[in-house]
């Protein structure tokens, strides 16, 4: 009799027990099940380059049997819901019937517009309360107090509740069916706006001007309405086409070449680039994060200079001159026996050298686009102080309607004490032949030919050309 005793009580103890944590799990017919940040078990980010970026994040969830809603809370304000995935681990047959985004967020303006019709209250210094009606917010509050309409009224504004439907923070709302109840894991996948990133890298020149050592970095920007703690960072180079992302290509990375164990891995992402970072990091909303990339020593540096001519000159039919500026470049190949051979992801490039006391001066800026392994760089820093260029055209014949022959000179005078090269390229346009020139000239491209000019230090060199031109 005694055994049977303890039996019923331990069986009343249990459902009593069951009962406490069904409450304190909110999933009761009226309270929805509520989960947060606090619930992640992993969170992976891959950001792209242009305003987009996919978050993977499981939560670990106690769910009860039956049909109920759920609140998937902490997630970012400028969520895309309609990309959102949904994979159960350890199932107990979750099934996801609807999806709201609740996104009308909780703020003084909004909570007015919800009053407007409404009664309310002020608190009065000696502790009465005065009543009215909000009558209309467009061009500020309208109210109706004691039979009269006025826009002031004095006190503290108290309302008898909140409104319904609005939210601190955007929450996706699930409707539920679940076939048992237990603790499983919800593995979730969507892609939001608000995150970007950007390579940013600092060549650092040795005296001499023919090595340097890089550093790579990139910023991670975040403006997507949620902060990540611990993450998993991605970043993916190329230009994706934003009609149809791939999301679930992010699983199939090859890797290619392994970083450092706290640092970026860079692998194959289809005909994109993926760097993973080693490490745990934390993404706060309105933050902008830097983190290092790769870094590479020694690299061989070539500098060259560049007289750029443009079209225009070769569609005028009257003789011209000018002056021009001779750009600087330094270019160098990334190739693996240069110490690089790694895809470079679009981003601006700072170049620094010494002065004759030592210290670092900026030399320039310039802006790559993706640049895979065993192309060449060339980063455009500025214009040479002490290299001038004049330009004349020194004849112009109509040789038909659609041909003229133009005669141009160009001289190019060096005031550096040391010898220099300047490529000088002449943009033509329509169908060109060099009929004579004083430096022998290459096709550059279908529009354009080239001459390389020694011009002695403290010296002056002369090219010369005629050029016919069919248009």
């Amino acid at each position: 009799m005694q055994s049977k005793q303890i039996i019923c009580w331990t069986l009343v103890l249990g459902l009593i027990g069951a009962g406490l944590f069904w409450s304190e799990a909110g999933a009761t017919d009226s309270d929805p099940l509520h989960s947060n940040a606090e619930q992640r078990n992993s969170v992976d980010i891959t950001v792209y380059n242009h305003d987009l970026a996919l978050i993977q994040e499981i939560r670990r969830l106690d769910l009860p049997q039956g049909e109920f809603e759920l609140e998937f809370a902490d997630v970012p304000a400028k969520i895309i819901p309609a990309s959102l995935l949904i994979n159960q681990i350890g199932s107990t047959g979750l099934e996801i019937l609807e999806q709201n985004y609740e996104f009308d967020l909780m703020s003084r303006q909004k909570i007015l517009q919800k009053y407007v019709g409404r009664r309310l209250s002020w608190l009065q210094e000696d502790g009465s309360r005065l009543e009215g009606t909000l009558l209309g917010l467009s061009d500020g509050p309208v109210f109706e107090v004691a039979g009269e309409v006025v826009f002031e009224v004095p006190g503290r504004l108290a309302l008898p509740a909140l409104p319904d439907n609005l939210r601190a923070r955007p929450t996706l709302v699930w409707l539920v069916r679940n076939d048992r109840a237990g603790v499983s894991e919800i593995a979730t996948s969507y892609l939001t706006r608000g995150f970007s990133w950007k390579a940013e890298y600092v060549l650092d020149l040795n005296p001499a001007g023919e090595r340097a050592d890089l550093q790579a970095w990139v910023s991670v920007d975040n403006r997507s309405g949620a902060g990540f703690t611990d993450a998993r960072l991605l970043l993916v180079a190329g230009d994706i086409h934003r009609v149809q992302p791939s999301i679930q290509g992010l699983e199939k990375a090859l890797v290619m070449r392994a970083g450092a164990a706290d640092g970026f891995e860079e692998s194959a992402l289809y005909d994109y680039h993926l760097y993973t970072l080693g490490r745990p990091t934390t993404l706060l909303d309105n933050q902008t994060k830097q983190l290092a990339l790769f870094d590479a020593k020694g690299i061989s540096v070539e500098k060259h200079y560049r007289l750029q001519g443009h079209g225009a000159w070769f569609r005028y039919s009257s003789p011209r001159q000018e002056s021009s500026k001779v750009e600087v470049s330094y270019r160098f190949g990334n190739r693996k026996d240069n110490e690089l051979g790694l895809p470079l992801p679009a981003g601006v490039f700072r170049v620094y050298g010494q002065s004759e006391n030592g210290a670092r001066q900026l030399l320039g800026e310039d802006r790559i686009d993706h640049t895979p392994r065993d192309e060449e760089v060339e980063l455009q820093v500025g214009m040479a102080f002490d290299l001038v260029a004049e330009r004349v055209k020194t004849g112009i014949k109509k040789i038909a309607d659609n041909v003229t022959r133009s005669t141009i000179e160009i001289t190019l005078r060096n005031h550096r004490d040391e010898d220099v090269v300047v490529e000088v390229v002449e943009s033509v346009g329509g169908f060109w032949d060099v009929i004579q020139s004083s430096h022998t000239a290459r096709k550059v491209s279908a529009q354009e030919m080239a001459f390389d000019v020694s011009v002695p230090a403290d010296g002056e060199s002369v090219l010369t050309y005629t050029v016919e031109v069919r248009h």
